[in-house]
């Protein structure tokens, strides 16, 4: 019998983007659905850019860091602590989740993890 292979982890930015955001919102005690109104998106498609499922264009990322009082340098500040700590644990970080579906949901799982060690 073998031993089952898992998938080497990985995290789309997109990603670590939608969780920085996230954080904050949380953290901030906001609501999905007030992001969604400032946007002028559907909850559900909030939803998918926090997840990293779709990709923040510069302006709603931009319209998101105004809504939590952060500046968007701020934010890409956080990601890249994020991607930082990933890399140190050789978790690299990919353009997108089609690269490697199983992968990235075990690199997700990972990023999750060191969110909520840093609350």
């Amino acid at each position: 019998m073998s031993t089952p292979h898992l998938p080497q982890p990985e995290v789309p930015y997109s990603a670590l983007v939608g969780q920085v955001i996230k954080q904050a919102r949380v953290e901030q005690g906001g609501q999905q659905m007030d992001m969604a109104n400032l946007l002028g998106l559907s909850q559900s498609a909030y939803s998918r850019l926090e997840s990293g499922d779709t990709m923040f264009s510069v302006w709603q990322m931009r319209e998101c860091a105004k809504l939590l009082k952060l500046a968007p340098s701020e934010v890409l500040r956080r990601v890249e602590h994020l991607e930082d700590q990933l890399s140190k644990q050789d978790v690299p970080i990919v353009e997108a989740k089609k690269t490697n579906p199983a992968g990235a949901l075990v690199g997700i799982a990972l990023l999750l993890a060191l969110l909520s060690s840093m609350r």
